[in-house]
């Protein structure tokens, strides 16, 4: 039994969907919640809230601005302190060179034709916007972390399969060199096994490098340097996405045409009449003067028609900037459809690969086992075995690779239906 030992090894761990539990799906889900505190969520998360306080500001223009005041003024000669009122002024009119001022302006804006209320819509549009780029940020990074976790996943199956091999193509070698010196077999049998050697060898080379390029991108995500890789885990089932209106990208392309339109509504009312009412209370003092009446105050309603070049370009490029942003919103619900079909395909694709593979891996070992015996009572060739041996060996990698693009499809989709952090961990905690 112990010849079969690698095979078993390496079937084991090619085949180990029915062995993904609680254990294997908490390494994974520790490195996705890790990953919430990627600084470029932080990033996202800082700029929605930065959002949120623009669309409070816009809210509270319409309350209007006060401002406290306070000078102290030389002039060239002496001139009236305060407000000369006729037959309320004392005779004779108090007057100084140093006057002192201070008081309270109140300024209100009188939103007649809608400029206040767009730019409230523009900010409400940004603090959606800013809030799915937070989302989506998220999504982006979790998904980068699960990518590089099940592409580790499938090069540690990959490996472990390749050296299993080589362990049985060395102990091969062993054997048709003893042969080769007994003159029992041609030294092309030694050749071939010497090849196949080299080729497992550069192999894997080319795994560890992947590796190390795995690696690197789950630092970059979840800032683990050596993460705990278990076994196979299992792929949650895609759920459908019938309506692309509901998908992220095509929210976000939405909420920033409605912020393109509303700016485009601020820019063009921006060039029509301001109606104002502002209000001041002050009092003055000049040199110890008092004034009669001491206090002033003032309420009046202000007309401000702008005559402004510049605003009209600006309002024209508002337009077109709107027009680009609708355009874009329809651009993008197309593409939304295309990825999600192309992503429901891949997954379809990459479950059914994996389960036909995973019947191969098995048929293929079998080939394996009575090609080897063949061989070993010479009725079979060394270039035959050989030839069994890689096929098994391609069918576990390519089995591997199945499992992974199905995982990377899975995640693919939720980054597109923009599905909460919570719910996309969850998933990968539920085990059979």
């Amino acid at each position: 039994m112990e010849k079969y030992d690698w095979q078993q090894t390496a079937l084991g761990a090619l085949l180990g969907i029915s062995l993904a539990g609680s254990a294997q799906a908490s390494d994974l889900t520790d490195l996705l919640r890790q990953t919430l505190d990627n600084p470029g969520i932080s990033a996202r998360e800082l700029q929605s809230q930065a959002a949120s306080e623009d669309a409070t500001a816009a809210n509270m223009r319409y309350f209007g601005q006060a401002s406290v005041f306070a000078g102290q003024y030389h002039y060239d000669s002496p001139r009236i302190v305060g407000v000369f009122a006729p037959g309320v002024t004392p005779l004779p009119v108090p007057v100084s060179q140093n006057i002192t001022q201070y008081g309270v302006n109140y300024h209100l804006p009188v939103d007649v034709f809608g400029s206040i209320a767009a730019e409230r819509q523009q900010a409400q549009a940004g603090k959606a916007t800013a809030q799915l780029l937070a989302r989506q940020e998220t999504l982006l990074r979790l998904h980068q972390t699960l990518g590089a976790y099940v592409r580790l996943q499938a090069l540690a199956a990959q490996s472990q399969a390749l050296q299993a091999e080589q362990k049985q193509l060395e102990v091969y070698a062993d054997r048709v060199r003893e042969e080769v010196k007994l003159g029992r077999t041609a030294k092309i049998d030694l050749s071939l096994v010497q090849s196949d050697l080299a080729r497992l060898a550069a192999q894997q080379a080319i795994f560890t490098g992947n590796q190390r390029a795995a690696l690197a991108v789950l630092k970059a995500s979840a800032n683990v340097t050596n993460p705990a890789i278990s076994s196979m885990i299992d792929v949650p089932a895609m759920q459908t996405a019938d309506d692309a209106q509901a998908s992220l990208p095509v929210q976000l392309a939405k909420e920033q045409e409605k912020a393109a339109d509303a700016a485009d509504k601020k820019a063009h009312r921006s060039l029509w009449p301001a109606i104002s009412v502002d209000s001041q209370y002050a009092s003055f003092n000049g040199e110890g003067l008092v004034t009669q009446p001491p206090n002033v105050w003032s309420v009046g309603l202000n007309l401000n028609i702008p005559i402004d070049p510049v605003g009209m370009k600006s309002a024209s490029a508002a337009s077109q900037r709107a027009r680009g942003a609708e355009q874009q919103a329809q651009a993008a619900q197309a593409d939304t459809i295309a990825q999600i079909a192309t992503l429901e395909a891949n997954y379809q694709s990459a479950i059914g690969n994996a389960s036909a593979l995973a019947a191969e891996v098995e048929h293929r070992q079998e080939v394996v086992t009575i090609q080897r015996e063949k061989w070993q009572l010479g009725a079979g060739t060394m270039d035959e075995l050989l030839y069994q041996e890689r096929n098994l060996l391609d069918v576990q990698y390519a089995y591997a690779d199945a499992r992974a693009q199905a995982a990377t499809a899975w995640s693919g989709m939720q980054v597109l239906l923009g599905t909460p952090s919570a719910e996309y961990i969850h998933s990968l905690e539920i085990t059979p």
